[in-house]
């Protein structure tokens, strides 16, 4: 009986065809050869035995052997493909059947979970990992905590097959997953030992979650942000929330909520250009996100991938240095129309989930405000080390050029930098008055209390500043040295990998 549509009886034995075929292919490349070697041999100097380049490379390779230069020639080639495609069906059928037993013994099996391309799922492993984690519920910990009973739950899971866990993730109950995740982040000592450890550490948590995050069926993830709210940033204590939009850039909403976005991640590759900051007022981390675009795309592009259950994975590191992937829900904070209020531009959604990946992860030393708002106003040399895994350096303390070479706002130490492939950032001051009485060129791409990126220099010598707002609808500006003393400040860079 077929199984979602597929006989895993008749599958099989078109693999085991395709086999025989694979194995067969040897010798109709030397039947062939041998014909064609034969009517070469008879006919006039000069003429050849096929019209086709393919089939006369066989003349007189009635043995057949492999190519290692260049094209391999047909069909004694097929023997090794035809022989990996029945491989590859015979373990998908396995995959198949293995499912199909899980849905005979009442396991609930995804639509999704059908195109997986793994081992067999394992219904013993389901219950164990289920029965472990139910346990969890009145445990008695002991003196040290509840972290290596945690710790163990969570190798448990990650050795999950991506079936094996969606199958768990629907057969637990909210309130298991809740109580779970309620143990997960509570990291503070018990009343009786001040010494226990309590919880999993903020980077593991993450792991743990994001690695089952990434994995589940999509019917799964809106149950799996319920039970784990964690793996969602806030935007309730962002200006933009809670002032209706951006007072910089003069952008407003009538209500946020989370949508998911009609674009792809990439349109045409990575830019600075694909970057407008939007509504959120972290300037300082976009400023440094669209500097780092500029001098390295790639980089940023193999930082991000889409899984196959629509969630997203970005590359961060966090403020202890350590390198992660960060997975998040496709969804973004939009306005009341749909249209995304995050950073965005150019029909990419890729600087948005940088963004999102970013407010998962940071908080301010001393600070535990997360999400969006816990992102908002800050120093961009702080967000090189979560871009980069490596800190920033301030170009005012005379470091960069060396003794007796150093000027606190040359425009020659940031073209130094820029020129050694660094990416540059400048902030602007915090005084209003410079809103309006700014070089009349600059229009309304210059604002105070912000921050740039350097996209390069004139021949004569002058800096040329973008604004993380958007260069298509802020032109980026030329400044001279004489300007930049007057209208900016805080020169600092960091390594592009």
């Amino acid at each position: 009986m077929a199984f979602r549509g597929f006989d895993a009886g008749r599958l099989t034995a078109l693999a085991n065809d395709l086999d025989s075929l694979g194995q067969n292919s040897g010798k109709l490349h030397s039947r062939l050869a041998a014909v064609l070697t034969t009517a070469q041999q008879n006919l006039p100097p000069g003429q050849n035995a096929s019209r086709n380049a393919d089939l006369q490379d066989l003349v007189g390779d009635v043995v057949p052997m492999p190519s290692f230069f260049g094209r391999r020639r047909l069909p004694g080639a097929l023997g090794g493909e035809l022989g990996d495609m029945q491989s590859s069906m015979k373990r998908r059928i396995k995959q198949l059947e293995g499912l199909q037993e899980l849905e005979r013994r009442g396991y609930p099996v995804s639509d999704s979970s059908v195109f997986l391309d793994e081992k067999a799922p394992d219904a013993k492993k389901i219950d164990d990992a289920l029965r472990h984690l139910q346990d969890l519920q009145g445990k008695d910990f002991g003196t040290n905590g509840n972290r290596d009973d945690l710790e163990k739950i969570s190798g448990e899971l990650d050795g999950l097959s991506a079936a094996e866990l969606d199958a768990l993730m629907t057969k637990a109950s909210p309130k298991d997953l809740a109580f779970y995740n309620q143990l997960l982040t509570d990291t503070d000592d018990s009343f009786w030992n001040p010494f226990d450890e309590n919880g999993l550490p903020e980077d593991r948590r993450r792991e743990t979650l994001g690695r089952m995050l990434s994995r589940i069926s999509p019917e799964n993830v809106g149950k799996f942000t319920t039970a784990f709210p964690g793996v969602q940033p806030t935007f309730t204590n962002t200006d933009a929330y809670e002032h209706g939009g951006n007072e910089q850039n003069g952008q407003t909403n009538s209500g946020i909520h989370w949508a998911p976005p009609t674009d792809p991640l990439f349109q045409d590759g990575v830019s600075a250009d694909d970057v407008n900051q939007n509504q959120f007022g972290d300037c300082w981390y976009v400023a440094s996100l669209a500097g780092l675009a500029q001098k390295d795309p790639k980089f940023i592009q193999d930082g991000i991938r889409q899984n196959p259950n629509g969630t997203v994975s970005v590359r961060v590191w966090d403020k202890e240095g350590n390198y992660q992937w960060v997975t998040m829900t496709a969804d973004l904070p939009s306005d009341q129309n749909g249209n995304p209020i995050t950073t965005y531009g150019n029909g990419e959604t890729w600087p948005a989930y940088y963004e999102k990946a970013f407010a998962l992860v940071y908080s301010e030393d001393g600070d535990d405000e997360r999400g969006y708002g816990g992102i908002e106003g800050d120093d961009p040399k702080k967000s090189a080390p979560y871009l980069t895994g490596k800190e920033g350096e301030d170009l005012t303390t005379g470091g960069f050029l060396g003794i007796g070479e150093h000027d606190d706002k040359s425009l020659a130490s940031l073209r130094k930098a820029f020129d050694s492939g660094k990416v540059v950032t400048v902030s602007t001051p915090a005084d209003e008055s410079l809103d309006k009485n700014h070089p009349q060129e600059w229009g309304s791409t210059y604002h105070s209390n912000h921050a740039y990126y350097v996209r390069g220099f004139t021949d004569d010598g002058k800096v040329v500043l973008g604004n993380p707002w958007g260069v298509s609808s802020y032109p980026p500006i030329t400044v001279t040295q004489e300007q930049f003393n007057t209208y900016f400040q805080g020169p600092e860079a960091f390594d592009v990998p």
